[in-house]
């Protein structure tokens, strides 16, 4: 049966900003660090798709930050997938400060499988079998895109 991926980070004191908190660009690595760990429990640890030929990227990433986090905080990260389209998988993703529940972060990530030369290419089919571990389609996405306007100067 599919299920939510989970770890564990400890906050190290270099990753806060002068204010004390975790610095913004940090919350994209925890989040990394959780799709990996989900990838690893499901099966399929990233040196072994590199192994057969393969990467992911990530496409895209949309982080909504709610509350902050501190040095030596234990943070759980959360992660599946939602979607599957292609080449393309979307990742919803929460971080919690494990001390009171407090949801410090969401995210979604688009991530692409590509070739060795870059190139996009459909998940291969054993792998998605492994990654079905994590996907959990009727789950709510966590975070709600706002379509924005493009930017016209």
């Amino acid at each position: 049966m599919p299920t939510k991926a989970h770890c564990q980070i400890t906050v190290r004191h270099y990753e806060c900003d002068p204010l004390g908190h975790v610095n913004h660009a940090m919350y994209v690595h925890y989040f990394e660090v959780g799709r990996l760990t989900a990838m690893t429990d499901a099966g399929l640890p990233f040196g072994a798709v590199l192994k057969q030929g393969y990467t992911v990227v990530a496409v895209d990433i949309y982080v909504q930050y709610k509350a902050p986090a501190f040095a030596d905080d234990v943070l759980e990260v959360e992660s599946y997938i939602t979607d599957f389209h292609g080449a393309l998988m979307t990742w919803q993703q929460a971080i919690h400060r494990r001390a009171d529940g407090v949801l410090a972060a969401v995210a979604e990530v688009n991530g692409a499988f590509t070739r060795a030369d870059g190139r996009p290419t459909r998940i291969p089919p054993a792998m998605r079998t492994l990654l079905e571990a994590v996907y959990v389609p009727e789950a709510v996405p966590l975070v709600p895109r706002q379509r924005r306007r493009p930017y016209t100067p």
